[in-house]
């Protein structure tokens, strides 16, 4: 008898496990080794065996702040919660790409993540599931939510220009996910209004919609677009038409300084149809088919003091193919600071060829051509490279010269030593052909060589290298920004390929600070930096100081 009792005993206790299984065991973390940075999945996805369907959704949406932790727990963040409009679980679910009652696909609950965490409105994200029983599936997705009415008061320098903006923007007013924003900007080259209106989600739906307005001292600027994109890899079709027209006064630099100003009137339209397919396993083609209308005008000013281009008017139709390798991994500490971002290690190829006959365009028959190619991928557990090419203008048919046809090649190397520090290397060449009197291939403070104004350098070659010593520190400013901070060199030159004669090869050391907003605006880095240049001449400041806001480190 004690021994039947024993085996009983035994029969139960696993009985037991298979109905807590059955109800919400959690699958064991994967032991697999990890990438340098790259986050592992606290409770990995269960397999899909295709006969699982989606049970029940569930929303659990944290606030700004979590006044349940000592360091968050004072009245202003008590406040600010209290103040704030939590997102609409409605507006969520018009995010994801399953439902209820679908069929239960784990790369459609990963890929929903991707796409929450793209959000604005949103810090990160998290999808987790548990099955239950042998039937179907229970979705969980964990948000926390950013403050996102911001008033927009904000002062930047960097080469040597000024930049403020006063006003708000909201990108998710009253909590339905639209996008809002009224500000009054004023910088070196204009100032005046501008009014932003984007809905991602018109009516609940795929369809996307954005209205701009700007009325500045130098002109206006319109633009209304309506579309139904490719939300997902899967989407099988695409369509959507844009409209815009902006008018504004341009500027040419030499060393940094204005020689000459003009006026330049542009319209655009545009009406696309797109398909895709997947040609194989974790692949994406999109082909899209369009015509596209683009006009430019150009007027002399009081500051006139430099040749004007002539009017140019592509009218066009085209195609449009893009390959996508999905082989995304989650990664922190890369491009911003205590943050899940998505890194896709996979191929990115987009191409475009269009003709605009003269027949069409009442100007000079051109060919239009579009490439870019990028590649992201870890040669060691500690070692990332990140590259691309592109390639961007237009080339005439009669004699086969290029027009405004520019060529670039970047290379990013990181190499991880801890969780907290790395090095960063980037190596970058451009090049343009053809270029008319309203294009520049500058180089300075605003395209990368800190220690030197913006459009310091002028040519049709230019070449670039920074090396940093990154830091990423465990460190919360007020509980309000992530703190990093970077030690820097640039390098770099441009120059007249037919004349070399003033080429000067310049380059810099300097150090900054990094401030990743983790409350509001997450998808913004803060750079504060200092620059010294270290064969600088006469019209040089021995030291630059640069404010600006960026996407990445």
């Amino acid at each position: 008898m004690k021994r039947l009792a024993v085996i009983l005993g035994i029969l139960v206790g696993v009985q037991g496990q298979a109905l807590a299984q059955c109800k919400s065991e959690p699958l064991a973390p994967d032991s697999e080794q990890l990438l340098s940075r790259q986050l592992a999945d606290k409770q990995p996805l269960p397999d899909a065996d295709g006969k699982l369907q989606i049970g029940s959704i569930r929303f659990i949406q944290n606030n700004i702040f979590d006044t349940d932790l000592p360091s968050e727990d004072n009245w202003l963040f008590h406040l600010a919660n209290n103040m704030h409009i939590m997102t609409e679980p409605q507006v969520l679910k018009n995010i994801l790409l399953f439902s209820e009652g679908d069929l239960y696909t784990p790369e459609l609950l990963r890929e929903s993540e991707r796409l929450l965490r793209q959000q604005g409105y949103l810090y990160d994200a998290q999808i987790s599931a548990t099955k239950r029983c042998e039937e179907s599936v229970d979705v969980v997705i964990t948000t926390r939510e950013l403050w996102t009415l911001l008033p927009e008061i904000s002062f930047s320098r960097s080469g040597g220009e000024n930049r403020s903006t006063f006003g708000f923007r909201d990108s998710n007013f009253l909590g339905w996910g639209k996008r809002l924003s009224l500000v009054r900007t004023n910088d070196d080259e204009r100032n005046g209004y501008e009014f932003t209106y984007a809905d991602p989600n018109i009516f609940g739906s795929r369809y996307q919609g954005r209205l701009e307005y700007a009325d500045n001292s130098d002109g206006e600027r319109h633009w209304l677009s309506l579309s139904y994109p490719f939300y997902s890899l899967d989407t099988p079709y695409s369509y959507g038409f844009a409209y815009g027209s902006n008018k504004r006064d341009e500027k040419l630099y030499d060393k940094g300084e204005t020689i000459s100003e003009f006026s330049q009137d542009t319209s655009n339209s545009e009406v696309f149809f797109g398909i895709a397919r997947r040609p194989a396993e974790h692949w994406t083609q999109r082909i899209r088919f369009g015509y596209r209308y683009h006009k430019e005008r150009f007027y002399e000013l009081p500051e006139t003091y430099a040749p004007i281009a002539t009017e140019r008017t592509l009218s066009y139709p085209y195609i449009d193919i893009s390959w996508f390798e999905d082989d995304f991994v989650k990664v922190h500490n890369i491009d911003t600071i205590s943050r899940t971002e998505d890194l896709n290690l996979g191929w990115q190829i987009h191409t475009q060829l269009g003709y605009s006959p003269s027949s069409l365009s009442d100007d000079a028959s051109r060919y239009v051509v579009k490439l870019n190619v990028a590649r992201s991928h870890y040669i060691s557990q500690q070692s990332l490279w990140r590259w691309s090419l592109g390639i961007d203008g237009t080339i005439r048919e009669q004699d086969f010269d290029a027009e405004n046809l520019f060529f670039g090649a970047q290379a990013e190397y990181l190499f991880n030593s801890d969780d907290a520090q790395s090095w960063y290397v980037k190596a970058q060449v451009d090049a343009a052909e053809g270029l008319t009197a309203d294009k520049q291939l500058p180089l300075g403070g605003d395209s990368g060589l800190r220690g030197y104004p913006h459009h310091y350098d002028l040519g049709d070659r230019r070449a670039l290298f920074s090396v940093e010593k990154r830091y990423y520190w465990q460190y919360n400013l007020w509980q309000l920004f992530s703190v990093g901070g970077a030690f820097f060199y640039d390098a770099g030159q441009a120059w007249f390929h037919d004349n070399q004669d003033n080429a000067h090869f310049r380059h810099n050391i300097g150090f900054g600070l990094r401030l990743a907003p983790s409350r509001a605006n997450a998808g913004a880095v803060i750079h504060l930096d200092v620059a010294r240049p270290i064969n600088r001449s006469d019209d040089v400041d021995p030291l630059q100081w640069l404010v600006s806001v960026k996407k990445t480190f």
